[in-house]
């Protein structure tokens, strides 16, 4: 076996650490390890086997079995993230950040040297009946399927303001306002979605906790349009779901 460098490109989600791949991002990652990546499987009698590597020659426990990724065939290349997340990160790894600055000129660190164990959980491996490695959990094109790192630090009392909050601005966008509440509604939008990022991605915020930042105050003026637009009954004009009594 040889050490080799090869990179990959694979899918990440729009934010880290949040289930949303609507961007179609992806992102080249750089495997350093053997260009045959022994993998233990342990006995799980399931179906399925959490894989690991370590440096032994051979399975540590009753009823273990290896599997060989053998990234010299080019027909394995896909598997050079399952390959990477086995193998794991470059023990002398740092993690820098780059300064970001939001709307309200509040600052937050990206993480720009991640690397796919920052994202993605170790694979699974699926067990024939016999016990022996079947194959790894690929989508049809042979792409690995990977259990995705999430994290959610929203509160219930968080998550329902934004909720309450969002629905507040649909209705309000539906309509022509007047220049006066276009620009509180605008800049209460701006607000809104900085305090989003900031309760929902405390990880990007410096010295921030999640119940330190402040929601923003709804303006008067749009409340008050808001409950004239309720009492007329005129909430759901562009309601997604379309009765199916009315005529199309």
């Amino acid at each position: 076996m040889a050490d080799i460098e090869k990179d990959y490109t694979f899918a990440i989600p729009d934010e880290m650490f949040v289930d949303d791949f609507s961007g179609s991002k992806t992102h080249t990652f750089t495997y350093k390890g053997p260009d045959k990546l022994t993998v233990t499987l342990p006995d799980d009698n399931n179906g399925t086997s959490s894989a690991y590597t370590q440096s032994l020659s051979g399975p540590v426990y009753p009823g273990e079995k290896t599997v060989v990724i053998d990234l010299t065939v080019s027909a394995n290349a896909k598997l050079c993230a399952i390959a990477d997340l086995l193998n794991g990160r470059e023990y002398d790894l740092v993690a820098t950040f780059t300064d970001k600055t939001m709307s309200d000129d509040t600052i937050y660190k990206e993480h720009n040297n991640f690397t796919i164990h920052d994202i993605y959980w170790r694979p699974v491996a699926n067990i024939d009946a016999d016990g022996e490695f079947a194959s790894w959990n690929l989508d049809s094109d042979g792409v690995p399927i990977l259990k995705l790192l999430v994290r959610d630090a929203l509160s219930p009392k968080m998550r329902t303001y934004l909720g309450k909050s969002d629905m507040f601005v649909q209705v309000l966008e539906q309509f022509t306002l007047s220049t006066a509440e276009t620009t509180l509604l605008t800049n209460f939008k701006t607000a809104l979605n900085t305090f989003r990022a900031r309760v929902a991605l405390p990880w990007k915020f410096i010295g921030d906790t999640p119940d330190e930042a402040l929601a923003p105050s709804i303006p008067f003026d749009l409340l008050t349009r808001h409950q004239s637009i309720k009492a007329a009954g005129m909430t759901d004009l562009m309601k997604d779901d379309v009765d199916p009594a009315l005529p199309t």
